[in-house]
């Protein structure tokens, strides 16, 4: 009964020494955790200095075709075919396709117009880049009226310009564009908006 108990003791003394050392341990990592995590990312610069270019162009696209109607069998066939592209600058944003057919030139022939236009917005966004230790790349997000903030894309940490075009019914969500700074140690810090982008 001696030596089993001599052994319990011997067990429970080592059990203490395993735990305890244990216990320590995680307590000096708990405190070492709480130390990082008040570093905040206030520490990261946000880029600064936005620049914002925006503007819009519609493309409208002409489709003018002749068919001759034959009067005996009803066969058809094309008699005249052209399309014709212009791009002019706009103050808004037109979209939208509009067909008419009218009789003629000549007997038995029908010209049918289709006028195609298309706006497209085209936005160039520079900014001031960060100094903050760690900078790797910039990202470019959009924020939307309903305050959904939708990333666009990221940049190498040379990169303070970027230019995008895309089409101009995205101009209904009323976005407006902000610039995060990314660091290696996955901290970022956000710019403050550019206006709302428009024609």
């Amino acid at each position: 009964m001696t030596a089993i108990r001599r052994t319990l003791i011997l067990i429970a003394t080592g059990l203490t020494v395993v735990l305890g050392g244990s216990m320590t341990a995680s307590a000096a990592f708990s405190d070492t955790t709480s130390v990082q995590q008040s570093i905040t990312s206030g520490t990261v610069a946000p880029p600064t200095g936005l620049t914002l270019v925006d503007n819009c162009t519609t493309t409208t696209t002409t489709v003018k075709r002749t068919v001759y109607t034959s009067p005996g069998t009803g066969a058809t066939s094309t008699t005249y075919y052209n399309s014709t592209t212009t791009t002019a600058a706009s103050s808004s944003n037109v979209q939208g396709t509009t067909t008419t057919t009218e009789p003629g030139p000549r007997p038995n022939e029908t010209t049918t117009t289709t006028v195609t236009r298309n706006t497209d917005l085209h936005v160039t966004l520079s900014w001031t880049g960060s100094n903050s230790r760690g900078t790797n790349g910039y990202r470019v997000s959009a924020r939307l009226a309903n305050g959904t903030v939708s990333p666009l894309m990221t940049t190498a940490v040379g990169t303070t310009t970027v230019t995008q075009v895309q089409d101009a019914d995205a101009l209904v969500y009323q976005p407006s564009l902000l610039v995060s700074t990314l660091t290696t140690y996955g901290w970022t810090a956000d710019s403050p908006r550019t206006r709302v982008l428009s024609c």
